[in-house]
Order: structure tokens, then sequence, then C-alpha cells
């Protein structure tokens, strides 16, 4: 894990390169495979999804098949144990809980014989990708259908891969207890294409959502436009800011647990002491070791780790703001200032107590979030993703005449007499 210091000469760029290398990742050969496939999905429709999951996913299914069946869903859903489903559904009672408080308010301004108003919809259907393959997770499911049912959509329209033709039991129960009908056991580019542009058996959505790895969002950046997308996911990402006062050992857990997501997943600490980057970089190794994707959490840290050591950890905001992190764990004596001038940070948890992986699962707040830097300019999934706004203006003749003379004026400055035109045929 690279330590880099305040005090060295590359420092701001060695900042400035971490921040290029995660903002500018395209794999044209990737990107041109992609393309293949949702040409094919949109030319052959069932027979290429049905060839393609075959192929990808180890199944062995046919056209009829690619609707998961209820009896299915209620088989797999038998396979569970209910303690541990228990914890599904304090997960869903939590984030139902806070994302209620997100659904918005319509209104109106009234005044002098004109009305413009503000209205919220629900967006008509959705597509909802969840990995179904090795790594299967039913949280992601949580997270993406709580706000699409608050928000109101109608039409929630699910995709999952199987894996060898097995399906994860609790991803099963919880599509139950959600009573979703819509289920097909396809994953990967040609999902995204089929739920994009439709197939004979499959309606197209409006909107796409959920996770997946470089060929999914690969085809979600290629079918934007043709319906809309949540946003294009990256490796996942955490900053933990913690001073020598902190447990080394929890510190670098915290730094374990997203790097375990993915060969490619960028972990970062900023810190003030020399000595404590050295004993979390040496615990990191320690804990690895005995963890199932040691591997995986190595080969994370070898590439994409950063030990930021600063003089006044108090500054970590500045680079907080710079980097824009994911996640963000404030574990110094000073989180709460800090915290007030973080203005770049998707999910944000403060304090030794709030390890991100209870936002993963159970805080109640999205685990969807800004990746890539992209908290600079967008927010975490929520419910107003799955709406959608559209004004109205209603006026009476009283207020006509109040506008009529301004509006011409503006007119004949853009030079779009046309539209003077339509305001004083009605004055004449």
């Amino acid at each position: 894990m690279k330590i880099i210091y305040e005090n060295d000469i590359n420092f701001k760029s060695s900042i400035n390169k971490l921040i290029y290398r995660r903002s500018n990742v395209i794999d044209k050969k990737i990107d041109q495979k992609v393309k293949k496939i949702v040409s094919q999905i949109i030319n052959q429709g069932d027979q290429t999804l049905v060839n393609l999951t075959n192929k990808f996913d180890k199944s062995n299914i046919n056209i009829k098949d690619l609707l998961i069946k209820s009896s299915i869903i209620e088989k797999y859903s038998k396979k569970v144990n209910e303690d541990i489903l228990k914890s599904f559904k304090t997960s869903i009672k939590r984030v139902t809980e806070y994302h209620s408080k997100q659904f918005p308010k319509n209104y109106n301004i009234k005044k002098k014989g004109i009305n413009i108003s503000s209205r919220w919809l629900p967006i008509d259907s959705v597509g909802i990708y969840i990995p179904g393959g090795k790594a299967s997770y039913p949280s992601s499911l949580i997270m993406n259908i709580i706000p699409a049912k608050i928000a109101g959509v109608k039409r929630i329209v699910i995709a999952t891969p199987s894996n060898k033709g097995q399906f994860n039991p609790y991803l099963m129960a919880i599509l139950k207890l959600f009573k979703v009908k819509e289920v097909y056991q396809i994953g990967g580019a040609q999902a995204i294409a089929a739920l994009a542009y439709g197939t004979k058996t499959i309606k197209p959505v409006n909107k796409i959502f959920g996770p997946g790895n470089v060929y999914v969002s690969s085809a979600k950046k290629q079918i934007f436009g043709k319906v809309g997308i949540d946003f294009i996911a990256g490796p996942s990402e955490v900053l933990v800011v913690a001073d020598k006062k902190n447990n080394f050992e929890w510190v670098a857990s915290d730094i374990i647990a997203q790097a375990e997501h993915d060969e490619k997943a960028q972990c970062i600490l900023i810190t003030d002491s020399k000595s404590f980057a050295k004993k979390v970089h040496i615990s990191i190794n320690q804990l690895t070791k005995k963890l199932k994707k040691s591997k995986i959490i190595e080969k994370s840290i070898l590439n994409h780790g950063l030990i930021i050591v600063l003089k006044n950890i108090k500054d970590s905001y500045i680079y907080i703001n710079q980097i824009s992190p994911e996640h963000l764990h404030l574990q110094s004596s000073y989180a709460k200032q800090i915290y007030s001038k973080v203005k770049n940070a998707g999910s944000v948890f403060i304090g030794s107590y709030a390890p991100v992986s209870f936002g993963d699962y159970i805080f109640g707040t999205n685990h969807v979030l800004t990746k890539g830097g992209t908290a600079r300019f967008t927010s975490n999934l929520n419910v107003l993703d799955f709406m959608k706004r559209n004004s109205c203006s209603e006026i009476n003749k009283k207020g006509f005449k109040t506008l009529s003379e301004d509006t011409k004026k503006m007119a004949e400055v853009e030079d779009l007499i046309g539209h003077k035109l339509s305001v004083q045929i009605r004055q004449d």
C-alpha cells in the first residue's frame, strides 16, 4: 500500500494522477463486444438471449424459461434460514423508513390570473439488474426496489442471471416478499439490451437501474438515450480519515471491507501519523490472510491502495472534496468539524462504531452510491430517481395582459417573430 506525505515534492501530482485514473476508465475492446451483443438482441431478440444465457451463465434454458416461474421463486424461498431472513426484513423496514421521507411535494404559484405548477409522477416502468452469478447481492435488490415502490412505479422488472441454473434463495425470498411478477433469468450486457429494446418475451422499460460488471456498465452507457439509466457504477471506493488515537485494526478492517469487493477497488486512508499509517498497513496484511477473498484484497491494496499522511488532519476535507469518494468514514476526534466542510462524498459515516458495512445493509441509507468522483455533481440513488416532473401553466385574460408585452420584447431580441406573433394575434 503506497504511502505519500504532504511534504513530498510529488504530493499534489500523486493526488491528481489518482483522480485522473479513476475518471478515465475506458475499455474499447469491451465496448465493441457489448455493441455487438446489443445489436444481436435488437435483431434476434429472445433466441440471442437464450444462447448467451446458456453460454455465459452455464445454464440450459429455452425461450419459455426466460421468465422465472412463481413456482421456482416459491421453491427457493423455502430454502432460507428464517432467522437470517429476519435480518433482511429489518433492513427492508429501515430502508423503507428512510426513503419514505424523500417523497417530493407538488406545488403551485398562483398570482394575478397566472397559475404555474409542478407535478411529480412515477416512471411507468423500470428494469432493475441484480447480479446473480458468483456475486449475488440480495441487499442490492432491497436498495433498488424500495425507492421504486415508494415512488409508485407500477411495472418493476427484475433481471438476474442464475449460477449454473441455481438462484440465491434470499434473493428469491425477497422477490416473493415484494410480490414481483416479472423476473427474468438473464444477465450481462444482453440483459441490459433486452430491458432497453425489448424482445418478444420482454417488453422494454423506461429506465434501468442496478450494479454490474464492466460489460453491464458498458451496455448502460450504450443504451442511454433510448432509455434512462441510474448511473455508471465503477469499482468500490472508501476513504477513511483516522488519527493515531484510533484502533488501527478497526481501521484496517474498514479498508479490507471495501477491498474485497473488487481487485480494482480503491481504498484510501488519510491520517496525521506516520507510525499509525504503518500499523494499519501491517494490520491489513495480517488480517487479509485469514479471509476467503484474500487474493482480491491483496491486488486491490497493492494496485489501488493509498495512505496519505498530512501535517494537520483537519485539512483532510481539502483532499476529500478533491477525490470525491463513494464512501467516507470519519473516525478522527475532529470528524464533525471535517464533515462540516465536506461537499463531495457519496455516503458519510461518522465515528469508530459506524462501519461502512452498516450502510451496505442495515442503516437504512441507500448503498447505491456515486463513484469515480461523480459525487461532485450527482447524488446517491433515491426515490426521485424513479420519478419525473412536469410543469403546467394556466393563465386567464388578465394574466395574459400582464405578460404579453414583455414576451414580445424578448422574442424580438432573439429574432423569433413567430413567437411574437403568437402573442400579438391574441391582442388584436
